[in-house]
């Protein structure tokens, strides 16, 4: 999934301000990540197939770390409220003028990141984009405390560039270029020795020697050079968005690209490469299972009918044609009764004999009997359900079926009977 992503400028939104945007294709090199400007009118339009993210300047944004109370996940609804009374005093402005976001899955930790900026600078620039028909589905910081690691950000160059630190346990902090010159600043931005955390250092081409220098006389840490703007791409894959509480607009719309992102992930990342395989090979192996169990069932169906079709020749060679052995030797047999005289049970006489033996003794006759080939109905009885029971228990061991109805019952031959 292509992704747009739109960098705000610090300019309130107004028609003529420019928003610097680049489309991020997955996968492809960070020196293809070509930036252009335009106005909010003028930018490209986003298709149901993309996603449009809004990051914000680390400058533009404040970060502190706030003590939650307990059970405050459970009200989401007073969680504004309550971050607007634990930092009131700590921000220069006044709470109610501040969007303020939490850190991802905020829920899991006693001391959470809370990134504060101005509210309605923001929703300014929501509403200007949505009104250029381009709604916002995320909104990333371009600076985020999300590594164990101390990391050090260099972008721009030496005159009007920017030095960012980032570390999980101590924040976002940052200064001009040509600020970060004095070198005494530097172990208190690195941290003591003893509390030092590893350093990850990235640089733009411009600041790359620059940053070196001064990490070499502190830290001794490389400088791995990244191409102007490269740092986006890290802003976009981390777990941060903005977007929450007042501003959680179009959620519907992020959820559905949050679920179209981890789909497309599923078939083109290359992390998942080796989930797909084995989801294909599962696939594979259940189609050849199911294969090989159809073959194994239809040569076992042919096999049972072979052995009917032999039964029924050899009992009955006269029979040259079998179309439906089991019917057709059913025939056979109840000719062979009818020659030799024998009943069938399915004849009438078979019928009331079963009857006869069914009957409680004293049970007075039945005054009305139905017959037709293999049932028998039978009126004028009165029993009980005890009976009723009993009878059919004495006709189930002779092969018969009873169905009881008011007034007496109808006898069925039961489906094994030869």
């Amino acid at each position: 999934m292509r992704t747009l992503i739109v960098q705000l400028p610090f300019s309130p939104a107004n028609p003529a301000v420019a928003y610097p945007h680049a489309w991020v294709t997955p996968g492809a090199p960070a020196d293809r990540l070509t930036v252009q400007w335009a106005q909010a009118d003028l930018l490209p339009a986003a298709s149901s197939q993309s996603e449009v993210v809004l990051m914000v300047p680390a400058q533009a944004l404040s970060w502190q770390q706030a003590a939650l109370p307990a059970g405050l996940q459970k009200q989401g609804t007073r969680v504004p409220a309550a971050l607007q009374g634990l930092l009131e005093e700590r921000l220069l402005a006044d709470p109610a003028s501040l969007h303020l976001a939490l850190q991802p899955e905020w829920q899991r930790s006693a001391q959470a990141w809370v990134a504060a900026c101005d509210k309605a600078w923001l929703s300014g620039h929501l509403q200007a984009l949505e009104a250029a028909g381009l709604p916002v589905h995320r909104i990333v910081p371009e600076v985020a405390p999300q590594t164990p690691h101390l990391q050090i950000l260099a972008l721009g160059d030496t005159e009007s560039g920017w030095l960012w630190f980032s570390h999980f346990e101590r924040g976002v902090w940052g200064c001009p270029v040509t600020s970060a010159q004095n070198l005494s600043a530097w172990p208190a931005w690195l941290g003591h020795a003893k509390d030092a955390a590893p350093v990850q250092a990235m640089a733009e081409p411009a600041l790359a020697a620059w940053l070196s220098e001064r990490l070499g006389e502190h830290s001794g840490a490389a400088v791995q050079m990244q191409q102007p703007h490269e740092h986006w791409l890290g802003a976009l894959v981390s777990d941060w968005d903005l977007a929450q509480f007042d501003l959680q607009t179009h959620k519907q719309a992020r959820q559905l690209k949050s679920l179209q992102k981890f789909v497309n992930a599923l078939w083109t990342a290359t992390a998942w490469r080796p989930a797909r395989w084995g989801l294909a090979l599962l696939v594979i192996t259940q189609l050849a299972g199911l294969n090989a169990w159809a073959w194994k069932t239809h040569a076992d169906w042919q096999s049972q009918r072979q052995n009917l079709t032999r039964i029924l020749q050899e009992t009955f060679p006269a029979t040259t044609v079998v179309v439906d052995a089991p019917l057709q030797m059913a025939r056979e047999v109840s000719r062979l009764r009818q020659g030799s005289g024998q009943l069938a049970p399915h004849d009438l006489e078979s019928l009331l004999i079963a009857l006869g033996q069914a009957l409680p003794q004293g049970t007075p006759a039945p005054t009305q009997l139905a017959f037709q080939t293999g049932q028998l109905q039978v009126q004028g009885l009165t029993l009980t359900a005890v009976q009723q029971q009993g009878i059919e228990q004495a006709l189930q061991r002779q092969g018969y079926r009873w169905r009881a109805e008011d007034g007496g019952g109808v006898i069925t031959v039961s489906g094994g009977q030869p």
